[in-house]
């Protein structure tokens, strides 16, 4: 009897899995959403006020004749099944990356202001010293302060310095799990580990929403690094690179120029990259 339960429950459980996947095949655009304050924000003040948030709302907007979803899951497992060609996009990506080269783009949807080094105040004043300002990322990458950053991230045109000199050496970590971005702006302010690397809209997010009279926690500056001081770093979405994905793609395309100047989410890029964010003119090939 018990044997005959548990099988019939797992049919049910195939059959529903079935189901969605059926489901998933039909939707034109299903978007991979993962828990990454500012680019997505579940909880709190902000809540659904991430500018990747504002952007997938303003693709539903521009595209009202589309079905769309939204599937709430980890970076890796969205990264994970793009590359096995599941039918999904991830909606802030970094285009160009050669660690994004399996995935289709849209053209440009924004740029961001380049990655810098964030530590505490203390810190700060001992990397500019030893390390310059603007700082020599490669110098302090070969040095013994301890280095972390999120399981997946990757940093664009840093990431081979990360790889040469960090990855291998005693002085890295990584931090995984649910809001693993603002867990390691934690650990810095606290001094369990010395810097990461970001942007400076992650600080921004942590210095508005954590409690900063927390006495383990110290301020947190962010610095400039000389290798990428003039570069500025293009967002657009990723889809798997697939029919489907290049469907969808196809579909944002048409409409990327209204996505870029639609006011709420210029208002979002300006509430966590700054007003004096970079606004470089985009053409076809962005």
């Amino acid at each position: 009897m018990i044997g005959t339960m548990l099988k019939a429950s797992l049919f049910i459980l195939l059959l529903c899995a079935s189901t969605w996947a059926i489901a998933d095949q039909h939707d034109d655009i299903i978007w991979g959403i993962n828990v990454s304050p500012p680019f997505h924000i579940w909880q709190g003040e902000y809540e659904k006020a991430g500018f990747c948030d504002t952007l997938v709302d303003t693709f539903e907007r521009e595209l009202p004749a589309l079905s769309q979803s939204k599937r709430k899951l980890p970076s890796r497992r969205i990264t994970m099944l793009m590359r096995k060609n599941q039918h999904l996009c991830f909606p802030c990506l970094i285009k160009g990356s050669d660690y994004n080269k399996d995935f289709i783009f849209s053209d440009a949807t924004h740029v961001y202001p380049p990655h810098g080094v964030i530590t505490t105040a203390s810190n700060a004043q001992r990397f500019i010293k030893a390390f310059g300002e603007p700082l020599s990322f490669t110098a302090l990458a070969q040095s013994d302060y301890r280095f972390a950053q999120p399981i997946e991230r990757r940093y664009g045109e840093l990431q081979p310095i990360i790889e040469d000199y960090l990855i291998p050496s005693e002085h890295f970590q990584e931090v995984s799990g649910e809001g693993a971005h603002m867990n390691l702006m934690a650990m810095v302010a606290a001094g369990r580990i010395d810097y990461t690397l970001d942007y400076k809209m992650l600080m921004t997010y942590f210095q508005r929403t954590e409690d900063q009279t927390n006495p383990d926690f110290e301020r947190l500056v962010f610095i400039p690094i000389k290798e990428n001081r003039d570069a500025v770093i293009i967002g657009a979405v990723g889809c798997s690179n697939n029919q489907w994905g290049q469907h969808a793609i196809s579909n944002m395309n048409r409409v990327i120029e209204q996505v870029r100047s639609d006011s709420d989410f210029r208002q979002s890029l300006d509430l966590w990259l700054g007003a004096d964010r970079p606004r470089p003119e985009f053409n076809n090939r962005n």
